[in-house]
């Protein structure tokens, strides 16, 4: 009988596998385990390989197997977790002389697999090239400890694993070392922490890899990946042999959904996917939290049981120098009952480990010497209180705890290690009931890195570092004698969030509470509950207001109160916002906190609001002056400069300004009413372009142009600042180029230079159209997910002469101009601005005022203007 062309072979196969996937989604669909599912996908991929492997065999011999070659699964495919898009790993083993054979069977074989619809990883090897191979690369070791046998002779794959298993455990020491390393080197890639906001579910930190690891460690160890036999050797625990399989049952369906969803190899939970997830797996909210919440909540918390598993796992089956381990008890002291100190750890002597890992006060006390001495906790110490306390019954602590949780909180050293500890132990909950709420919390905006938990601690871990900085912020830092209220409020700063009202001040309430369950004298629960309630004071004065403006420091300092207080909120906003993400404090914020932080303890210590502005300013004044001649020539120049407010002086550094003056005084004097000055900025990766023009008497519009110009342009603001000099605006703006991540070439600066100039000087020429861009991001958010409310605030009591407008909303292209174009079609004049956009938020304040002059008070007025903006902001305008 003729063996069937291949093109039946190949749309044969391809229809099974489409019909096969659709017969897992429907599985997938009825609430089948993930195991199952994946076990299914699994069995299709084997029926689909092993007919292409007997088509190969029957077109070059026949349908005879050729002796001397195995056809290997590996990796995923090997292990029988596969998702329904994943790769499907295969290598051929053969003896030296099947080589020709093989390389026909390898030829066939991968052709059909790809023409089919697999994505196939394949390779050729002898036994001893494998072997080899894995010796040297961890990537491969780790595949090939999940080999099985497909097709082919047995035998030859059977000598070829027991050589892998007796050269694995030979090199255990070794290659167990190597497997940390390329694990951890992963999870730096892909989110060294398990509280991500958008988690790689297979490859982030308590992902399904880390449960690999636990395999692939086992096999060095052990000869073993199969959890049940490591379980059956004591390689793992009752309790973290349960956690895991729980874990990677819920992990596994849950990439299961990835995929199907997807219509591809999907890993990455973002947040659109997250909340249709929680819909179709039909979680539900309560107590003020959304089912998104409750269905990430339990994610963290399957994320953070792999995580200890893995890594106590690890921690037991890492091969630690005996010298090293002798030295460490030689040169230990006891420094306490039934605890000794060594030149690197701490532990518990054996006789007492037992009775003191259940003690909670003991756990804390002897957590708070660790900490004091700097010193890491053994592992075995370690791992006896873990266990102890996953089954100790939570209690109320008694006032021996809670007097050793404050020593704890006292110094800065390791504190954040071990808060992650105590979180990840339940015990912090018990101190803080609060906090129970705010485990695995999600942050619904792209500001934010991590949950709500994981941000608080990673704010006291910013802040603890401070201790080692030659910086202002160090020396704050170390200037705060007891440091116990400031780690405090960092680490409940944001566990008010997830409710209906304000987090400041629902976390303020439940500053008060937790001083008085900790027991705190009433001086210091009032700082804890003004510290969380004013947290973002900071941020909210420094980048969004005119720092020049004597009222803003003055109000700001009424807030503050004290020099001490003030040293206080600066060391908590800095570590705050830097506990945000990586990226999101720049010299640009730190020369505003720190402006203001001088401005305002400058008050506090003279009462006198202007010298500061005085010295400073007149100082920076007479630099700029040094390069600027006093000839006819340059007397616009000078005039600008003596009429420049303190606001616009120092963004750029005085030679930088006084250029800048002249250019703009000699296009005065030669009649041109707007002028554009382009620099690169490296520090903010973004092109400054610095807008002057003379408005005349009309003033409205002026800004919506400018705007309108970069947008036609396809760019970006990331950052505005607006300021007047009499009839001239001088803007600067800082903006991103999709066409040129780096710095453009002169040609596309000259373009939006001319736009913006040709828009400025014919007011009566009509804006080109925004420019319409391709964008091939995949993971773009949904707007469902924007789910924070967009705020419109008037503020007429801060400054005499303008109404403060703030706005925060989420940012979509083309936001800010839509805004200035709505501020000159509701006749608003604008005199300052501050625009500061990140990622998916912008936070805007406006200094703005009626054609008049008067300030914006009626009432009528700003919801006229509030529901405008807000109309822009939603899309309807």
């Amino acid at each position: 009988m003729a063996a069937p062309s291949l093109s039946e072979i190949v749309l044969r196969c391809r229809e099974r596998l489409q019909e096969g996937r659709e017969r897992c989604r429907i599985q997938h669909d009825a609430g089948s385990r993930g195991v199952q599912v994946s076990a299914r996908i699994c069995d299709l991929y084997d029926d689909l390989v092993l007919e292409a492997w007997n088509h190969a065999c029957l077109d070059h011999f026949g349908g005879e197997t050729p002796r001397g070659i195995a056809l290997v699964a590996h990796g995923g495919f090997g292990r029988r977790d596969l998702a329904p898009y994943s790769d499907a790993d295969m290598m051929l083993i053969t003896r030296a002389r099947s080589t020709a054979d093989a390389e026909r069977i390898a030829k066939s074989l991968t052709r059909d697999l790809v023409d089919i619809g697999l994505d196939v990883g394949f390779a050729m090897r002898t036994p001893a090239e494998a072997c080899s191979l894995s010796w040297r690369d961890p990537v491969i070791f780790t595949s090939l400890t999940e080999s099985r046998f497909v097709a082919g002779s047995f035998n030859i794959f059977r000598s070829f694993f027991e050589s892998l298993r007796r050269g694995a455990r030979r090199r255990r020491s070794r290659l167990i070392r190597d497997l940390i390393e390329a694990r951890r080197q992963e999870r730096e890639k892909w989110g060294d922490t398990n509280y991500l906001l958008r988690p790689n579910v297979k490859k982030s930190r308590g992902g399904l890899r880390d449960i690999q690891m636990i395999r692939w460690i086992g096999f060095a160890r052990y000869g073993e990946v199969d959890l049940e036999r490591l379980l059956k050797f004591g390689a793992l625990t009752d309790n973290d042999y349960r956690l895991i399989r729980r874990a990677y049952d819920f992990l596994i369906r849950l990439r299961n959904e990835l995929h199907f969803r997807e219509g591809r190899a999907q890993d990455v939970l973002d947040r659109p996917t997250q909340m249709a997830i929680a819909d179709a797996w039909g979680y539900e909210g309560g107590d003020g939290m959304l089912p998104v919440e409750t269905f990430m909540q339990e994610y963290f918390d399957v994320a953070r049981e792999v995580r200890y598993a893995s890594t106590f796992f690890a921690d037991d089956n890492r091969s630690r120098p005996i010298i090293s381990q002798a030295v460490e008890r030689l040169l230990s002291k006891r420094i306490a009952q039934g605890v000794r100190m060594g030149p690197s750890h701490i532990w518990v002597e054996g006789a007492y480990l037992e009775s003191f890992a259940t003690d909670l006060a003991q756990v804390l006390r002897f957590m708070s010497m660790a900490n004091h001495h700097r010193r890491r906790i053994g592992h075995h110490t370690w791992q006896t209180i873990r266990e102890a306390m996953q089954t100790r019954p939570p209690t109320r602590p008694d006032a021996e705890s809670i007097g050793a949780f404050l020593s704890l909180m006292s110094r800065g050293g390791r504190l954040a290690p071990l808060l992650r500890r105590l979180h990840e132990l339940r015990i912090i909950e018990q101190l803080i009931p609060a906090f129970r709420r705010a485990r695995g919390l999600l942050q619904f905006n792209a500001y934010h890195k991590y949950t709500v938990d994981a941000h608080c601690i990673r704010a006291v871990e910013v802040a603890t570092d401070f201790a080692d900085e030659q910086s202002a912020m160090g020396r704050r830092y170390r200037r705060l004698k007891d440091k116990t209220l400031l780690h405090l409020a960092l680490l409940i700063h944001d566990i008010g969030k997830g409710y209906d009202e304000d987090h400041s001040v629902v976390g303020a309430r439940i500053a008060r509470e937790t001083g008085e369950l900790l027991e705190l004298d009433p001086g210091s629960i009032e700082i804890l509950e003004w510290l969380i309630l004013k947290h973002l004071a900071v941020n909210t004065v420094a980048f969004r207001h005119d720092l020049s403006d004597p009222q803003i420091v003055l109000s700001f300092a009424k807030e503050v109160g004290s020099i001490r207080r003030l040293e206080l909120l600066i060391v908590h906003s800095v570590a705050d916002l830097a506990a945000v993400g990586p990226g999101v404090v720049t010299d640009w914020k730190m020369k505003l906190v720190e402006d203001l932080y001088l401005r305002t303890r400058r008050y506090f210590e003279t009462g006198d609001l202007e010298s500061y502005d005085d010295s400073v300013v007149r100082d920076y004044r007479a630099q700029v002056k040094t390069y600027l001649v006093d000839e006819p020539e340059q007397a616009m120049s000078r005039k600008l400069l003596a009429n420049a407010p303190a606001s616009m002086l120092r963004r750029v550094n005085s030679e930088d300004l006084a250029a800048q003056l002249i250019e703009v005084g000699r296009s005065i004097d030669d009649g041109e009413k707007s002028l554009c000055i382009s620099q690169y900025d490296p520090v903010a990766s973004a092109m400054r372009y610095t807008v002057v023009h003379d408005q005349g008497e009309n003033r409205i519009g002026v800004f919506a142009r400018v705007t309108g110009a970069f947008l036609s342009c396809g760019l970006g603001i990331l950052r505005a600042e607006i300021d007047t000099l009499g009839d001239i605006v001088w803007d600067e703006f800082w903006v991103s180029d999709p066409d040129y991540p780096d710095e453009p070439p002169l040609r596309r600066i000259e373009k939006v230079c001319d736009r913006i100039k040709h828009l400025l000087d014919t007011p009566e020429a009509p804006l080109p159209p925004q420019r319409s861009t391709w964008s091939l991001e995949r993971n773009r958010e949904s707007p469902q997910v924007n789910i924070l409310p967009t705020k419109v605030d008037f503020d007429n009591e801060t400054l005499d002469r303008y109404t403060i407008l703030s706005l925060f909303a989420y940012d979509r292209t083309g936001l800010l101009y839509h805004i200035a174009r709505a501020f000159s079609q509701l006749h608003v004049v604008l005199h300052f601005a501050k625009i500061d956009t990140h990622l998916d938020q912008v936070a805007d304040v406006f200094y703005v005022s009626e054609e008049n002059g008067a300030k914006l008070e009626d009432y009528d007025r700003q919801e006229q203007v509030r529901q405008a903006l807000l109309e822009v902001v939603s899309g309807d305008k």
